[in-house]
């Protein structure tokens, strides 16, 4: 095994409003309940955009960018028994500490945020999946509410099987996620709003219905697919104030559920100019439901084995197929990452992911 230097490359911000920069951070030894893990593959994501751009999330500095992680654990803290040095691993971290950050070739993890990566599953692959995942089942099964199955695919279908469920944004990252953990979940009426050239693929993942955003009757095709009734229940992947929740707020009624991921954005796809924590758009007598997976670890049970136990057995049985994916090529880390952060920022990505390699070897 390669010895673990004593600092390593990261990129990120030094200060606020600082241009993407590569530096050098110390490499950590892991404490107790933790792992250090050698960064192989990420991912660019829109999070990293609205960070530098507008410091949501009141980032901490130096800022090491990026949240999703596959890499191999080369070593481990007191505590940690799932995992081995020499095991390769996929996490999503978001932390205000710049050691446990995605883009640098060293990230220092809670032990709750790994699982091991299955054999059917490319690196590559694996870079699309930890955050989104993450956000479409808490969202789904925690700030939704929709009842947990015991096991996937569930043979126990739950009372709400057969009331449909719109996915705005559906040809996104979350929104195939989404689509297909409702599919495991047993429910028969998932309608996917997207980009129709999505609309195939977004049928083979689970969808019954789609819809193209763009067109002018689209409000009453759904309406029409629900025999006239308003939708009681949405997650809307997207966030935007123009271009998901007023349009979703059309379609919804008093009793609807509306969950909607933060931050809201300002602005279309590629030409966000802001973003806020909270949006009135959607109506009297809706509950509004605003979402941040950072704080998914609040839910005990998902904590515990959302990373560690259930996003690993969903990929290695074959249940959740990982998202298309783009890599990013450069001759550094520095020009991959910001070549990532260009393209999401300027609208260039639909329907895949962007991912990179972070190990030089």
């Amino acid at each position: 095994m390669t010895s673990i230097p004593e600092t390593h490359e990261a990129v990120g911000q030094l200060a606020p409003n600082s241009e993407l920069t590569s530096f050098r951070l110390p490499t950590p030894a892991p404490g107790p309940d933790q792992v250090l893990v050698r960064v192989q593959w990420s991912a660019g994501s829109p999070v990293t955009v609205w960070i530098v751009d507008f410091k949501v999330t009141n980032p901490q500095y130096p800022l090491v960018v990026g949240e999703n992680i596959v890499g191999e654990v080369v070593a481990i803290g007191q505590g940690v028994t799932d995992f081995k040095v020499g095991d390769v691993v996929l996490s999503f971290s978001f932390t205000d500490e710049a050691h446990g950050r995605a883009s640098q070739e060293y990230a220092l993890l809670s032990k709750w945020n790994v699982g091991k990566l299955p054999d059917n599953i490319v690196p590559q692959e694996a870079a699309t999946v930890p955050d989104n995942l993450v956000t479409a089942y808490f969202t789904l099964f925690d700030q939704l509410g929709l009842p947990t199955p015991a096991d996937f695919p569930t043979t126990t279908p739950s009372k709400d099987t057969f009331t449909p469920i719109l996915v705005w944004g559906g040809g996104g990252s979350v929104g195939q996620y989404a689509i297909q953990l409702l599919r495991l979940a047993g429910y028969q009426n998932i309608f996917a709003v997207a980009s129709p050239r999505h609309h195939e693929h977004l049928r083979e993942l689970g969808a019954n219905k789609t819809f193209d955003y763009n067109s002018p009757e689209v409000f009453k095709k759904i309406l029409t697919a629900t025999g006239g009734d308003r939708l009681e229940l949405v997650f809307d992947t997207i966030g935007d104030e123009e271009n998901s929740l007023k349009p979703i707020s059309q379609l919804v009624g008093p009793g609807s559920k509306v969950a909607y991921l933060l931050p809201v954005r300002i602005g279309g796809h590629g030409a966000v100019r802001g973003v806020k924590q909270t949006t009135d758009v959607l109506g009297d007598g809706i509950e509004s439901i605003a979402v941040g997976t950072k704080y998914y670890q609040k839910n005990e049970r998902m904590k515990r084995d959302l990373q560690l136990k259930i996003i690993p057995s969903l990929l290695g049985r074959g249940l959740i197929k990982p998202n298309r994916y783009r890599e990013v090529k450069g001759e550094s880390l520095l020009e991959k990452v910001t070549e990532a952060v260009d393209l999401l920022r300027r609208g260039a990505v639909s329907g895949e992911r962007l991912v990179f390699r972070v190990a030089k070897t």
